[in-house]
């Protein structure tokens, strides 16, 4: 690793990151320029037909990267076909993320992408993504390199996954709550694929922060490293208004709340807006301070 090696643990970033999308991550180590570099990678995606992203630090620079396995041609391929909605939500997600500080560099087939709306159609052989944010980092401490690295990771992951024809396994997806039903229930409400993305949740997150929005609660704050990256995501227009072919924004659509606030929202019908739960929360701090 860097001179930062022992700060930069390839287990701890991935516990980050698992945090984050709510999907198996799993820790590895790499060489680069006999450097040993922390990397992640999804485990449903096994050696060597799957990827890693490899994240390096330097002196204002973190950087994290897309490196494919040996036999990690059919995976790229798949990438190539991916439909016009798995597309839009990329570069949605790729706009997102630059707005928020990452610099992108892309390459398929050895060609750079610019346009990141008008992915190449012809059959994908090399998919090469470099993730880049400018940072201090190194000069701060062990937390602030920790934090940069999570961020770099994150937005590579996410627009690797965006791209990936994934299984979803209903059974094991995270209820949604939907008011209007008897007190206690949950309801499982089958939405689209992008609505449950893992990708939208993480950008969410990296635009926000894993923290309640609202309260400002912090899981880690409370529950140490168990809690640490953990949050809940909020739909701010309500799932069951969605059509079948709504695209969700992340940076505008999704929002980090804790598991209180987020159940509190949604005992109106339609949810409570986060200004409404905010003044109520108010309210109370007042009533209770007289």
């Amino acid at each position: 690793m860097s001179s930062v090696a022992g700060v930069l643990d390839a287990s701890h970033l991935a516990r980050l990151l698992t945090a984050r999308f709510g999907i198996g991550l799993a820790s590895e180590v790499r060489q680069r320029n006999n450097i040993a570099t922390p990397c992640v990678r999804a485990t449903d995606l096994t050696s060597p037909n799957g990827f890693v992203v490899q994240v390096v630090t330097g002196w204002r620079s973190v950087e994290a990267a897309f490196i494919p396995d040996n036999f990690a041609g059919e995976l790229i391929w798949s990438m190539g076909q991916a439909d016009q909605a798995a597309r839009m939500a990329f570069a949605m997600a790729a706009e997102g993320f630059s707005n928020i500080g990452a610099r992108l560099a892309l390459r398929i087939n050895e060609t750079p992408v610019a346009d990141f709306t008008h992915l190449p159609t012809e059959p994908w052989q090399k998919f090469d993504l470099k993730v880049v944010r400018m940072s201090e980092a190194t000069t701060l401490g062990g937390d602030a390199v920790v934090k940069d690295a999570c961020e770099v990771a994150a937005t590579c992951l996410a627009l690797v996954l965006a791209l990936l024809p994934l299984e979803e396994d209903h059974a094991d997806s995270v209820p949604l709550f939907e008011s209007g039903l008897p007190e206690g229930a949950k309801s499982r409400v089958e939405v689209n694929k992008y609505e449950r993305s893992p990708v939208n949740r993480a950008a969410c997150i990296a635009r926000y922060g894993a923290f309640c929005n609202v309260c400002g609660f912090n899981f880690a704050s409370v529950y140490g490293d168990l809690g640490e990256g953990y949050i809940e995501v909020h739909h701010l227009i309500p799932v069951s208004k969605m059509d079948g072919g709504y695209i969700v924004d992340p940076m505008v659509d999704l929002i980090p709340l804790c598991s209180n606030c987020h159940s509190i929202v949604h005992r109106k019908d339609p949810p409570l807006s986060l200004d409404a739960l905010r003044a109520l929360l108010e309210r109370e701090r007042v009533r209770k301070a007289t």
